[in-house]
């Protein structure tokens, strides 16, 4: 389990996050949902350790996070960390040579899930296909966690609509998953718990099955609420 506590965050005079609390258990995708400016990519980059916070605490199975941790967790960030020169091909051995933890057998499922070629050049790529290498690279590697931030961000709907279909396979298999994500329509189904933030503050944290069978309302129905008030 990744447990965030209470953390708090300024840049200059500003407070982007203020005493922002929740968890994500292993087996569950746990969705942070806000507008632009609400804090969800900044909560990300404190629980990868690549910016630092006033206070509180993040947590890994019950540990404070530490070099080691990092091990346990796989970020695939809004934008693909290769160059463009290189080949899909290229780009796999990279991971090999970097990550003890590269699964060769998953990133060949992916490879064939995403009809993607490895002789393919990335800079020839579309933005779709961009999208989904980059998130290649991210499950292809076996950690406990995957963080992922605005995985369906501008790109087309077959896209969004086959990335998706991930979180249905065997690829995510027992990981937790904390997202960030716009397209809510896309994985609403998907999420098990949802985070609706503004302006650096948790507004409401909801398992989202729980509300379906106890209220009838959807994860969109309650950003309705929320967000309108």
């Amino acid at each position: 389990m990744i447990e965030v506590k209470n953390i708090r965050k300024k840049y200059g005079g500003k407070t982007v996050l203020e005493d922002i609390s929740f968890t994500a258990e292993k087996g569950d995708i746990t969705c942070l949902i806000g507008l632009n400016g609400a804090g969800k990519t900044t909560i990300l980059n404190a629980i990868m350790g690549l910016t630092p916070i006033q206070s509180g605490q993040i947590l890994i199975n019950g540990e404070v996070l530490h070099k080691a941790s990092y091990e346990k967790i796989s970020y695939i960030p809004d934008t693909i960390s290769m160059s463009p020169q290189m080949k899909i091909s290229q780009g796999l051995q990279f991971m090999d040579d970097f990550y003890s933890s590269w699964n060769h057998k998953r990133a060949s499922e992916l490879l064939d899930f995403f009809s993607l070629s490895e002789n393919e050049r990335i800079s020839r790529l579309s933005k779709g296909n961009i999208a989904k290498l980059n998130i290649l690279l991210g499950l292809s590697l076996d950690v406990e966690f995957i963080i992922m931030d605005e995985p369906f961000s501008g790109i087309d709907l077959f896209s969004r609509e086959q990335i998706a279909e991930v979180f249905t396979s065997n690829l995510i298999e027992d990981r937790g998953v904390i997202i960030t994500t716009h397209e809510i329509n896309e994985i609403e189904h998907l999420i098990d718990k949802a985070i609706l933030l503004y302006d650096g503050t948790v507004l409401k944290e909801f398992c989202t099955e729980e509300t379906r069978e106890k209220e009838g309302k959807s994860v969109v129905d309650v950003m309705r609420e929320v967000y309108q008030k």
